[in-house]
């Protein structure tokens, strides 16, 4: 069954390439430590990997060869681990599958035999599409930023479309490309042409997921397309014909290399059907060999693949008891003194008597076979024994390390470590408990003992929910009918672009997302309007100084707390464009009917129309349908830490409702979701009732409070996802909405998340308002201020009108006009609204989430503000001033509140400080920010060899005025190259030219205008405050810079952009690439170039220079 309580997967693997597969038909796969597919660590939905869709032509129906992503639930179904595949056989009416899978041990490569059985008498013609998605990087920089990492994979066909080859370009020059190759081998005739694809958002569709993707509706096509796709993927279709009482083989091979010529051999080789043949052979003779080499018999071999199954997705069966996970007051970094990273998943074994040894032998050799199956894992052996001063078993231990495969591995990542009890503190122990996701103890019987008995005590998974009910026969007027217009149809919008366009006001731009009739056969053919979404997500960055929210059009997105968007996520920032997955969800059910729905575009979706309104401090969704007109209001007040969601209900129809709302959210409660399950505790507070969650081990924020609620009662919760979801569930069709009361299951060790019901009751004509509630705390006590404030009558509603009287506060104070309304409408409401909410205040977007305050970044943001915000200016400034290093160098970037970051050689950074106080005190006059104290950085200098340093740096006891901070900055900037140009070190405001000054001579000259700019104020302002000598050198300084931008910096017709280290110019005429670079002429201007030089030249010469290079 793919039901189980959590997923139980089979390693396959070849010694290089490993295969991962789970018994719902999720997957992984991974070369020399890279990830070849896309995963995530899921035990929930189990819904990654690589999948192959099978369609009856007949029929029309689709279904899964496993069980994922599609989840139809199959006539029989049945999994096979054995020691050199996996099976899935699953019958689908007259249709029998069977799915093998391999590693090939000859090859980098895994293969996928599926076989078709025909047990109709007459013929079936069958559509086989192949599904994954491509990554070919770390997984911890595939997880940290996806859309990034996709933008280094290109993608092209071979062998006549039976081939698809993916190649990774190198980012550094130490850096060789990647290649990946999907292969596809037919044995027998094939129905028409073969189809391709590797464009993802074509094959799924915006706003679509793998359960239903676009590429599966009725008479779609795959696209063939290739090349620079931003969202790769690989997928191959062939249609065969299977004949009466008969049978069809396929194969489809994925496998990587290290070059064009070695994945082409690898594709030749597995097109034919007899080299997937050849795989699953070597597999079993490898297999056997393998066994006998670690002396395992194939009952052993199985217990270790069991255990590894709670390895690889952590679940409360094998960790530590409820009390011991809550009691731990410790993150990751406690561990560092034991000599162990937490980087790993830790396997914790206890043992305290010699009887105990057996069970520590039985762990290293599973151990070992893990690490031949490609699984790393750290395996930490704990000495209780309490008997004397005696090292006996401690010896012992050591001894059976020394004795095993594991001899080389003790103390390293990934290895055996050996520790004593009696040397480590309670606390200390209970965080080794905590942060294992096995723990395994001496006294308890065998490994076969240990797994069987904890397993049991899981109990079941819950199941998926049933098909959706039917709709109520009588609940008033039709508005929800297909094509039924929305609130948008008949009012004019600005600059109306088809999708939405500004209201009359210009204060919210609204986005419409009509109905469009598809036929799914995903969805067994039943009509399945959906919404018509954006080519790309339509978001808004909500915040205040503290906390806020990304939304997008389809009420995707994520909210972050503690001022820090990256480092303390509350739930899931997705950087997914195409599937635009939310973290959290508003949903309403008629109780009558059991009927399930959303407020917003987010599936499930109701056949009428859906709008969004985005505007300054918050968003509006509405929706009518189901005999109800829908307002979802999003926003945050203008300090506090909460995240108010306004749900107003109107019945409009002619017979009362029984309803129920009900909130979701998935904890991260850090940087990404997949770490939530090893240390997210959840409880309820017993004073409001809030459900509260926590996190130990985010270092940054360990003792903050996150919390849910609502302003209603009745309710019922559960904190545990995989009831809420259901096993391999899914948002659009949650299993706790099938049932009227939850669990309140809360507690450590679980699939953490929030999930609330309300239940209420509206007559015709009536309205009522739910407020849902997420924030995020110092302290218990701040939580329940801010729970009890919130859930008051009228608060919430209060505190809109707040946000809207702060913002209108803010952009109303100063208005242009041009003879361009579009420019006015930026320029006065939408550009600064931006500026603040999302780049001081959030530092977030849908395609970055950095959290970080950039030197440069947010110096630039905050000189927009001058004029409607200056106090965000000065407060910038300050900030910035706080992170400059005693030598006048600055953080390049760095992370509130403990301030860690990065320590550049970046040439412009640490300018922008005189640049942003210069212009703040000019428009301000605000002379008196110069003399506010601030203190200076400590750290070590970075070596003649080393490019960065990313550390926590010490503050210094040493404090400077802003002004004196100022003075350092450009003292540090006074370095020049054999030009007389200023260094351009490992870049300058274009942060890509890192490799054109690395060596130490390459020179900017950007920054040299950049540096002019900056030199004559200050030289001014050095005069006026009796420092004549400095101001003195600094002019000289500035025309002997001028000087020498003038003879060495033009080219001809133009500036040049720079010299690399070894004198070749970049920007230049003589350039293939970067011919002519705007800043550089932009700057010479704003610096005050020779007169005449440039300004009649560049306008033109940039026009030619562009049109050329798209000839």
């Amino acid at each position: 069954t793919p039901y189980t309580v959590q997923p139980r997967t089979h390693l396959l693997s070849s010694g290089q390439y490993t295969v991962m597969v789970t018994n719902a038909g999720g997957s992984r796969a991974t070369w020399r430590g890279l990830d070849v597919s896309r995963w995530r660590e899921d035990r929930t939905r189990d819904d990654w990997g690589q999948f192959c869709y099978i369609r009856d032509l007949h029929t029309g129906i689709v279904w899964s060869a496993g069980h994922q992503p599609v989840c139809r639930d199959a006539d029989d179904f049945e999994v096979v681990y054995s020691t050199d595949k996996a099976e899935f056989r699953r019958v689908d009416g007259a249709i029998e599958t069977h799915l093998e899978v391999t590693a090939s041990p000859e090859s980098h490569a895994e293969v996928r035999r599926l076989t078709l059985t025909n047990h109709d008498s007459r013929p079936h013609e069958l559509e086989l599409t192949s599904y994954l998605e491509v990554v070919l990087s770390p997984h911890a920089a595939d997880m940290a930023h996806p859309a990034f990492n996709k933008l280094f994979l290109e993608t092209e066909v071979a062998l006549g479309g039976a081939a698809l080859l993916c190649r990774r370009r190198p980012r550094a020059h130490d850096q060789r490309p990647i290649w990946g190759v999907h292969v596809l081998a037919v044995d027998g005739p094939l129905v028409g042409a073969l189809q391709f694809e590797t464009d993802r958002v074509r094959f799924l569709g915006r706003g679509r997921t793998t359960a239903a993707p676009a590429a599966l509706d009725p008479g779609a096509a795959l696209s063939g397309t290739t090349g620079a796709v931003l969202d790769p993927i690989f997928s191959l279709r062939c249609r065969v014909r299977v004949e009466g009482e008969t049978s069809v083989m396929v194969a489809f091979t994925t496998a990587a290399g290290d070059t064009r010529e070695e994945v082409m051999a690898l594709a030749d080789r597995y097109h034919d059907m007899l080299g997937a043949t050849r795989a699953f052979e070597l597999a079993w003779a490898h297999s056997q060999v393998e066994l006998r080499q670690l002396h395992m018999s194939a009952q052993e071999a199985h217990l270790c693949q069991r255990l590894a199954a709670h390895v690889i997705y952590a679940g409360p069966a094998m960790r530590a008891p409820q009390d011991v996970l809550k009691a731990n007051e410790q993150g990751q970094p406690a561990l560092w003194r034991y000599g162990i990273s937490g980087d790993n998943p830790i396997v914790l074994v206890r043992v305290s008597a010699a009887a105990h040894l057996a069970l520590a032998q039985q762990m290293l050799a599973a151990h070992n076979y893990w690490r031949h199956k490609g699984l790393e894992a750290d395996l930490v052996i704990l000495n209780e024994d309490q008997s004397g001063y005696f090292d006996d078993l401690q010896n012992q231990l050591q001894g059976l390390v020394r004795a095993s495969e594991d001899r080389g591995q003790v103390d390293k990542p990934g290895g055996v470590f050996v520790r004593k009890a009696t040397h480590i503190s309670h606390e200390d122990r209970i965080l080794f408990q905590a942060a294992a996701r096995c723990v395994l103890a001496g006294d308890r019987g065998s490994l076969a003992t240990q797994m069987d008995r904890l397993e049991r005590a899981a109990g079941p998974a819950p199941r998926p929910p049933r098909p959706p009910r039917r709709r109520p026969a009588d609940v008033g007027p039709r508005t929800d009918h297909l094509g039924g217009t929305s609130d948008l149809a008949a009012r004019d919008l600005l600059f109306d672009n088809g999708l939405g366009g500004f209201t009359s006001d210009g204060r919210e731009y609204a986005i419409r997302m009509a109905p469009v009739a598809r036929k799914n056969a995903v969805s067994r053919g039943n009509a399945s309007p959906l919404p018509e979404f954006p080519p790309a997500p339509w978001s808004n960055v909500i915040a205040n100084p503290s906390f806020g929210f990304l939304v997008t059009e389809r009420a995707g997105g994520y909210t972050w707390a503690g001022n820090n968007s990256q480092l303390n996520r509350l739930t899931p920032w997705s950087n997914d464009s195409t599937t635009d997955p939310p973290g959290e969800v508003v949903y309403l059910r008629d109780d009558a009917t059991g009927e399930v729905w959303t407020p917003t575009a987010l599936a499930p979706h109701g056949p009428a129309a859906y709008t969004a309104h985005h505007g300054q401090g918050y968003t509006v969704f509405t929706h009518s349908g189901h005999g109800l007109d829908h307002e979802l209001l999003l926003f945050v007040p203008p300090a506090d830490p909460i995240k108010l969601m306004c749900l107003t209900v109107r019945n409009v129809g002619r017979q009362p409702r029984r309803l129920s709302a009900a909130f979701f959210a998935e904890w991260v409660l850090g940087t990404v979701r997949d770490q939530s399950p090893m240390r997210v505790v959840t409880e309820v507070d017993p004073d409001t009732g809030a459900l509260l969650a926590r996190n130990r081990f985010n270092a940054d924020f360990p003792t903050a409070i996150a919390f849910v609620d609502v302003n209603a009662r009745p309710r019922t919760w559960t904190c545990d996802r995989t009831e809420f979801l259901g096993r391999n569930g899914s948002l659009a069709a949650p299993a706790a909405l099938e049932r009227a009361a939850w669990s309140g299951g809360v507690g450590a060790g679980i699939d953490p998340c929030a999930a609330l019901q309300t239940f209420f009751d509206l007559q015709p004509g009536e309205e009522k308002e739910i407020v849902f509630l997420l924030g995020e705390a110092a302290n218990v006590e701040e939580a329940r201020r801010l729970v009890s404030q919130y859930r008051k009558p009228g608060r919430p509603r209060a505190a809109f009108r707040e946000i809207q009287d702060r913002w209108e506060g803010i952009l109303n104070t100063v208005q242009v006009q041009t003879p361009n309304p579009a420019l006015d409408l930026l320029l006065n409401r939408w550009l600064p609204y931006q500026v603040l909410s999302c780049r001081v205040w959030g530092r977030s977007a849908f395609y970055q989430s950095g959290g970080a305050y950039g030197f440069r970044d947010q110096l630039q943001d905050v000189l927009a503000l001058v004029y409607a915000a200056p106090e965000e200016t000065r407060a910038q400034i300050l900030r910035a001033a706080s992170r400059q290093f005693l030598e006048g160098d600055v953080q390049h970037w760095w992370h509130p509140p403990r301030g860690a970051g990065v320590r550049t050689r970046c040439s412009d950074d640490y300018l922008w400080l005189p640049f942003a106080v210069a212009h703040y005190v000019a428009v301000t006059g605000d002379a008196a920010v110069l003399e506010e104290r601030v203190p200076f950085l400590q750290a070590p200098v970075l070596r003649p060899d080393q490019e960065e340093d990313y550390r926590t740096p010490d503050v210094s006891a040493e404090t400077g005025t802003v002004y004196e901070h100022c003075v350092r900055a450009v003292e540090h900037g006074l370095t020049f190259g054999p030009h007389g140009l200023p260094l351009m070190g490992t870049g300058d405001w274009n942060d890509g030219m890192n490799r054109v000054g690395v060596g130490g001579r390459g020179e900017s000259v950007w920054n040299g205008w950049f540096l002019l700019t900056v030199l004559r104020p200050w030289a001014d302002w050095a005069e006026a405050r009796g420092d004549p000598a400095r101001a003195v050198r600094w002019r000289e300084e500035a025309e002997r810079l001028r000087a020498a931008l003038e003879e060495h910096a033009w080219d001809g017709r133009w500036y040049r952009r720079a010299y690399f280290d070894d004198g070749t110019p970049l920007g230049s005429a003589e350039n293939e690439e970067c011919r002519i670079d705007g800043i550089a002429q932009s700057w010479a201007v704003i610096a005050g170039a020779e007169s005449g030089r440039l300004a009649p030249r560049v306008g033109s010469q940039s026009h030619l220079n562009v049109a050329d290079s798209h000839r």
